[in-house]
C-alpha cells in the first residue's frame, strides 16, 4: 500500500472517529436519527437549490477574473470544471483540492498555467476575505444589537461572539493584506528578494515570476476584482440560506439568519485550516455542534445540520464527478495510441 493510500485511509478513521465521538456524547444519539428522518423535505430541497446556485454563481465569477486575464472560455466548459472542483471539494481533504483542479482543468485547455493558478488563487482569497468580512460584521451586529430572539447571550455565548467579532476582523483584514501583496509590483519585489535567498531559488523563482506577472493583470482590471467580491457576497448569502434553511427543516425557529451568518464562514475558514478528513467529514459535524451550542441552538441541532448540509453537498456534486469519469474516459478514448507492426503513432 502507498503512501498516499495509508494518508487517505487514516483520514478517513479520523473522519468515521470523530462522528463516533461527536454521536457518542448526545444525550440522545437516537433522536439525531429521527430528526433527520423527519425535517421537513421542501426546505431541504430548497436549501439544496441554494447551494446548487451558489456552485453556478462561483463559476460565473471565476469567469470574470479568467477575462481579465485573457482566458476565454465557454460558459458551459467553466460550469462544468466548477461542478467538477465541487465534486473534488467534497470528497477530498479541504477546498484545495477542488481549486488545483479547475486550476489544472484551465491550464490543461489554455496552456496558460501561471495565468490559471493566478484566477484561482485571486479567486480564492477574495472570497475568503468577503465570508470573514461578513462574519465581523454579523458578530459585531449582534453584538451591539443583541439576539435576534431578544434573549441573553449565556456567559460561553458572550465571550464567543466576542472572539468571533475580534477574529473575523483580524482574519479579513490579513486577507486584504494578502491580496494587497499580490497586486502591488513593489511588495512583489521584496518578496523576490527573500526568494532570492532561500535553497533552490534558481527553480521557485521562474515560477514566480510567472505567477507575478500573472497578478499584474488585475491591477489593471478592478471591475472584474469588485464583480469577483460580489459574487462572493451572493455565495455567502446563498450558502448562509442554505444551513438556515436545514436547521429550520429540522427545528423552525432554531436560529436567525444573523446567526447564520456568523457560523457559516468561521466553518469554512476550519475546513480549511483542519483538513483532516474528506471533504470536510467529521470536522464540519464538530464545528456545528459546537457553534449552534454557541448559539444557544444545542448541539443535537448542530450536529443534525451539519450531517444533512454533507448530504446534501455529496449529492449536490454527483455530476461533477460523472463529468470527470466521462472526461477521463474520453481523454482515454482519443490518446495517441501505437500501430502495431508499423511503428507510427495515430491521433497525431
Amino acid at each position: 500500500m502507498t503512501k498516499s493510500r495509508v494518508g487517505d485511509l487514516l483520514k478517513l478513521v479520523v473522519a468515521i472517529g470523530l462522528l463516533v465521538w461527536l454521536v457518542l456524547r448526545l444525550p440522545d444519539p437516537a433522536a439525531l436519527w429521527w430528526q433527520i428522518v423527519h425535517a421537513h423535505k421542501l426546505l431541504l430541497v430548497l436549501g439544496a437549490a441554494c447551494y446548487t446556485l451558489a456552485v453556478a454563481v462561483s463559476a460565473l465569477k471565476w469567469r470574470v477574473l479568467l477575462h481579465a486575464a485573457g482566458i476565454v472560455l465557454p460558459p458551459g466548459r467553466l460550469l462544468s470544471f466548477q461542478w467538477m472542483a465541487e465534486f473534488f471539494n467534497n470528497f477530498l481533504p479541504a477546498q484545495v483540492g477542488g481549486d488545483v483542479m479547475r486550476g489544472y482543468a484551465v491550464a490543461a485547455d489554455t496552456k496558460r498555467t501561471a495565468d490559471a493558478a493566478a484566477s484561482v488563487i485571486i479567486d480564492r482569497f477574495i472570497g475568503l476575505m468577503v465570508f470573514m468580512l461578513f462574519a465581523a460584521l454579523a458578530s459585531n451586529a449582534m453584538l451591539f444589537l443583541g439576539k435576534p430572539d431578544g434573549q441573553p447571550f449565556s456567559p460561553e455565548g458572550a465571550l464567543f461572539m466576542r472572539f468571533a467579532a475580534l477574529g473575523s476582523m483580524l482574519a479579513a483584514l490579513a486577507l486584504l493584506v494578502v491580496v494587497a501583496t499580490l497586486l502591488s509590483r513593489r511588495l512583489k519585489r521584496l518578496m523576490e528578494r527573500l526568494l532570492r535567498m532561500l535553497p533552490l531559488s534558481n527553480r521557485v523563482l521562474p515560477l514566480w515570476y510567472k505567477l507575478a506577472t500573472a497578478f499584474d493583470v488585475y491591477r489593471d482590471h478592478p471591475g472584474a476584482l469588485a464583480w469577483t467580491a460580489t459574487g462572493s457576497t451572493a455565495i455567502v448569502i446563498l450558502t448562509s440560506l442554505n444551513i438556515w434553511l436545514i436547521a429550520w427543516a429540522i427545528q423552525p425557529g432554531s436560529i436567525s439568519l444573523l446567526e447564520v451568518l456568523v457560523i457559516n464562514p468561521i466553518i469554512v475558514f476550519a475546513l480549511l485550516v483542519v483538513p483532516l478528513s474528506p471533504g470536510g467529514l467529521g470536522v464540519r459535524q464538530v464545528s456545528f455542534a459546537g457553534l449552534f451550542l454557541f448559539m444557544g441552538a444545542g448541539s443535537e441541532l448542530g450536529t443534525a445540520v451539519g450531517l444533512l448540509q454533507q448530504f446534501i453537498g455529496y449529492v449536490v456534486s454527483i455530476p461533477g464527478g460523472i463529468l470527470w469519469v466521462r472526461g477521463n474516459r474520453r481523454r482515454g478514448e482519443t490518446s495517441p495510441t501505437i500501430e502495431v507492426g508499423t511503428g507510427e503513432r495515430s491521433g497525431t
